[in-house]
């Protein structure tokens, strides 16, 4: 199965509720990889954070809501590729990793064929710890595993000018990568004061020979509690693979 954290872009409230102490942390007399090493280890001491992802290219749009907390965490991806809108959530409560999606979510993002996608459209399907695929989901819904995969930037980093961001102090972190494949350039603000915590990330990737993508990401809502509990009668995926062939 398809993991979601390559669908890269956020929005999340109306700003951004940071741990600890409010006062300056100094992060901005550091070196663009310092204050990435620390924005990526703040986020790994918080109990759970909030972020919503936004890519779109030309009238194509996913995006991505999610809620991540230390061992249960949820996202809510919606695409709209021309007239075709598809939905897909992944959810990890008690160990296991589900999915549930209708049929364009479930055929885009998961692999499966159109008429494996129609089969299983609307139930849940339950990934346990033992499945290949277990990492691959859950890693994107923890804090620890997460926090590499959504606040580290890949590239170059360059420190950028301070700035007030949704209304908070901080200092950007440019990143660009270019190879065979294809390019990035995207700028992360980090907080200046209380704990070293990404604000906003906004910028452009594009894939060699395709359109520019353009992303925007928030995150907030740091520390707050995560009620998630597991579906009730859920489909093994073993059940989904078997059907596959």
């Amino acid at each position: 199965m398809v993991t979601l954290t390559a669908v890269i872009a956020f929005t999340a409230g109306c700003g951004n509720s940071s741990a600890g102490p409010k006062g300056p942390n100094g992060v901005q007399s550091k070196s663009a990889d310092q204050i990435m090493a620390a924005a990526v280890a703040a986020t790994k001491r918080q109990s759970s954070f909030h972020f919503v992802e936004t890519a779109s290219q030309g009238s194509d749009e996913v995006s991505v809501v999610g809620d991540i907390g230390t061992s249960s965490g949820e996202q809510h991806v919606t695409m709209h590729e021309g007239t075709r809108t598809g939905h897909l959530t992944l959810l990890l409560a008690g160990g296991t990793a589900y999915v549930q999606g209708d049929v364009a979510g479930l055929e885009s993002f998961t692999g499966l064929s159109a008429k494996l996608s129609a089969k299983f459209s609307g139930d849940w399907i339950s990934v346990p710890s033992t499945n290949q695929g277990f990492a691959s989901i859950a890693g994107s819904l923890a804090v620890k595993t997460a926090a590499a995969q959504f606040v580290k930037l890949p590239g170059k980093l360059t420190r950028g000018k301070t700035s007030t961001e949704l209304g908070h102090p901080a200092v950007a972190v440019k990143a660009a990568q270019s190879s065979k494949t294809g390019t990035l350039s995207l700028t992360m603000y980090v907080a200046t004061t209380g704990a070293v915590l990404p604000i906003l990330v906004e910028g452009t990737t594009r894939a060699s020979g395709s359109a520019a993508r353009s992303l925007t990401a928030r995150f907030s809502d740091w520390g707050e509690a995560l009620r998630l509990t597991a579906p009730n009668g859920a489909v093994p995926i073993a059940d989904v693979q078997a059907a596959a062939g």
